[in-house]
């Protein structure tokens, strides 16, 4: 640990030093105030001496009116520059957040022509170490995430002159093990329903029956369904979004193909209950008129719930089939999809009915489910070298 301490000259100037070890050796450096000096300890700190030191040279080498990193991060996410546009303000404010706990922490204080590939490099190695607030490291996927705001950060630099070239061009990032989606059979979804509170059976046969994601099963209406057309059908134009501070608030749907209609089942259309007037919103939490909080749907409902149908014992004791794998509220749109891939409808149809905006997607996720695909595919092969390899008896065991 860096430790950071005022020193008073015999004129009565306060000067701040910073003392930290490197390679073995005690060093310090002196500062003319202590917030360039608990700055520069937080990077030996988090950094390392020798990359606190280099970012100690780069800035020194430059005039004093060129931006650091995180200060053109900051002018580049922030509404009134114009640099960044096409955003709604939570999808803004997440960037922020998103900024500041990753590439912000080790080359914040660089200044914005200064950072190097090795830099961002030295960035993510540090960044795939880090835990994540759900346990584990932080996945691939989040680096990516971060990554992107950082090239589009430098990018803006490159376009405004500040700087040649884009450092975070083509970093490679660590691929790992993706998450797999869970699908329930039939038999588990049941188990699930099983043990889900009477209150939610509603929401839950929906996220199953529709495929719909979380944001817009939550912030459908009344209005929003069709229950004489046949089949009955719900037509998806909104969900919730990140607003600012935290907020949720109703907006476009993902993309503009989850703009869509979706036929229910006679089902699911039941376990949604009596219905409301038009504008009320399907499915209610715990105060009168609002949405369903994810975090405490998960919390008090979901968890409990799948901890009872994950419980080998009491399933037996109920009559029904434990799950083998913890399911999300997601997973939900991933068994339904599976569902009807394993049936058969062909995959554009499922990526419409999921609102995909690219088949891509769909075929990735889903085509491993498809219905005799392995068989169909050795058959064909089978078909095609039949002949071309004489087949040899084998020899004979030895007695």
């Amino acid at each position: 640990m860096a430790s950071v301490l005022p020193r008073v000259s015999k004129d009565g100037t306060v000067h701040w030093r910073v003392q930290f070890r490197h390679d073995g050796r005690m060093m310090q450096r002196t500062f003319v105030n202590e917030k360039g000096a608990r700055e520069f300890g937080g990077l030996v700190d988090r950094l390392g001496a020798s990359a606190a030191m280099q970012v100690l040279n780069a800035r020194t080498a430059k005039l004093p009116d060129v931006l650091t990193l995180r200060e053109w991060t900051a002018k580049y996410l922030s509404p009134d520059s114009g640099l960044l546009t096409g955003v709604e303000p939570g999808t803004r404010s997440g960037y922020v957040q998103a900024a500041e706990r990753s590439f912000l922490q080790v080359l914040g204080e660089y200044p914005v022509d200064a950072v190097q590939r090795a830099d961002v490099g030295r960035w993510v190695a540090w960044q795939e170490k880090q835990d994540s607030v759900r346990g584990g490291k932080v996945s691939p996927k989040t680096v990516r995430n971060y990554h992107s705001i950082l090239s589009a950060v430098m990018t803006s630099a490159v376009n405004e002159g500040l700087r040649p070239d884009n450092p975070a061009y083509r970093t490679r990032i660590t691929k790992g093990i993706a998450h797999e989606g869970v699908f329930l059979s039939v038999d588990e979804f049941t188990t699930l329903l099983h043990f889900t509170p009477k209150r939610h059976e509603g929401l839950v046969m929906f996220l199953a029956g529709s495929g719909c994601r979380w944001g817009e099963a939550t912030a459908i209406t009344w209005g929003d369904l069709n229950l004489k057309a046949n089949p009955p059908t719900v037509r998806i134009t909104k969900a919730w979004k990140s607003g600012v501070g935290g907020t949720r608030v109703l907006k476009q749907p993902k993309s503009s193909r989850a703009r869509r209609t979706i036929s229910l089942s006679q089902d699911v259309v039941h376990a949604l209950g009596e219905p409301g007037p038009a504008t009320q919103l399907v499915f209610r939490g715990p105060i009168a008129g609002n949405r369903v909080h994810y975090s405490g749907f998960m919390e008090d409902n979901w968890n409990p719930t799948v901890e009872k149908a994950m419980n080998a014992e009491l399933c037996d004791k109920e009559g029904v089939t434990p799950l083998s794998r913890r399911p999300t509220p997601h997973d939900l749109r991933h068994t339904h999809a599976s569902w009807l891939v394993a049936s058969g409808v062909p995959l554009p149809y499922v990526q419409v009915r999921l609102g995909h905006e690219n088949i891509s997607t769909t075929v990735q996720t889903y085509t491993h489910l498809m219905p005799d695909a392995h068989s169909d595919m050795a058959a064909v092969i089978t078909r095609t070298l039949e002949g071309v390899r004489p087949l040899r008896p084998l020899p004979a065991l030895e007695p």
